[in-house]
């Protein structure tokens, strides 16, 4: 009996000692998996962000090797927990490679790291004779960079627009339009928006504050200010208008803020498109008195001005032309002075003009009393400061007076 019992214990004792030697010199051979860690970012809010973790892992021995347990903790720079997910346990056979994939959401609570910092543990190991398992802890820090500011945080889609409406003496009106579009799944702010507006010249002409305003995701808004700016812009070949301001925007539990800085160039109107109504209604008349160079004309034009500035009248003509039958001709020209075209009022502006005996005689194939007169008036408008000028015309036909005249008497 006792010599079966000293059997036994020879015989453990020897197991023992080949299964210890056996799993260390397996452990001693054994290579170290190759391991790849993946960090992808799939979608991006404004509280957090979903990332796709793969773990590639390549058995480069012989026997095959177990996993288990394993699981990923992720951290910021500042470490500060972002992320945790299991990736379970598994085998991997001799001289082949295993995938783990999971997804996990990550949330960050006061600045967006440039890495994270990710710490796989778990327990990897041989299966010997299928009966005893001997397994060593793991215990890996991968760092993987983030390029979600650099990918994410670009400036939004920006068009800018103006639009010149009502003139006043001094300035003009000017409607500024932001067309802005959000392509991104988290909203954004727009804040401190401001425009400096320059000519072509290098003269700054005025400024435009827009209010701020949330633009939600995947969205697209028009924001607007409207001011004035200096009457002398309508000189200028266009117009450009920088605008500034603040973009904040919320991504993955981060509030970030990016400069705002735009240009964009628009040609000036003339003046004569931002007028309704030009000031042309009125009424041109003479009065006709004989005298002894000639038959005078007093001639009385008189405008009516509809806008809230005057006008000044310039280089104002007035010509007299015998009208017989298709056939015209002229009996004498002048000019008017320069005049002020009061605002919201009807202005007069008077000359005097003589017209020849001689050119009273009718020449030949003309009646010896015409059919009527044409008298046609021309003038540059323009205001006060400007150098854009609008050009004036008009023409009357009056009855042929002269007949009636006591020239003789």
């Amino acid at each position: 009996m006792n010599k079966t019992i000293v059997t036994i214990l020879v015989v453990a004792t020897i197991i023992n000692i080949g299964v210890g030697t056996v799993l260390f010199l397996d452990i001693r051979a054994m290579d170290f998996p190759d391991t790849l860690l993946t960090v992808e970012i799939v979608d991006v809010t404004a509280d957090d962000a979903r990332l796709t973790i793969t773990l590639w892992v390549n058995n480069p021995n012989s026997f095959p090797l177990l996993f288990h347990n394993v699981s990923i903790k992720m951290m910021s720079e500042t470490t500060t927990p972002a992320g945790y997910l299991s990736l379970g346990s598994g085998e991997i056979p001799a001289s082949e490679n295993k995938t783990f994939t999971a997804t996990t959401t990550i949330h960050f609570s006061s600045t967006f790291p440039d890495e994270l910092s990710s710490t796989i543990t778990g327990a990897i190991g041989v299966d010997v004779l299928g009966i005893i398992r001997k397994t060593l802890p793991i215990h890996l820090t991968v760092r993987t960079p983030l390029t979600l500011v650099e990918t994410l945080l670009t400036l939004p889609s920006i068009e800018l627009q103006g639009n010149f409406s009502t003139i006043t003496q001094n300035y003009v009106d000017f409607t500024e339009i932001i067309n802005i579009t959000n392509p991104y799944p988290f909203d954004l702010t727009l804040d401190d928006l401001s425009t400096t507006l320059m000519t072509n010249t290098g003269q700054s002409v005025g400024s435009i504050s827009i209010p701020g305003q949330a633009i939600p995701a995947h969205t697209s808004h028009s924001l607007s200010g409207t001011g004035k700016i200096l009457l002398k812009v309508l000189d200028a070949a266009s117009l450009t208008m920088n605008l500034t301001g603040i973009v904040t925007v919320k991504i993955a539990g981060v509030e970030k803020t990016m400069t705002l800085t735009l240009a964009s160039s628009l040609t000036i109107p003339q003046i004569d498109d931002l007028l309704s109504t030009l000031p042309t209604e009125g009424s041109l008349t003479g009065k006709y008195t004989p005298t002894l160079r000639g038959v005078q004309d007093h001639i009385i034009c008189t405008i009516v001005n509809p806008h809230n500035l005057s006008f000044i009248a310039r280089n104002i003509t007035v010509f007299i032309y015998r009208v017989d039958r298709d056939t015209q001709r002229l009996l004498c020209n002048g000019t008017i002075p320069d005049g002020i075209i009061t605002p919201q009022a009807t202005t007069s502006l008077e000359g005097v003009m003589v017209i020849p005996y001689r050119q009273l005689f009718p020449r030949r194939g003309e009646r010896l009393l015409a059919d009527r007169l044409a008298v046609t008036l021309r003038a540059n408008i323009t205001i006060d400061g400007l150098n854009q000028t609008l050009w004036l015309g008009a023409t009357v036909y009056q009855d042929y007076p002269f007949h009636r005249l006591k020239i003789f008497s």
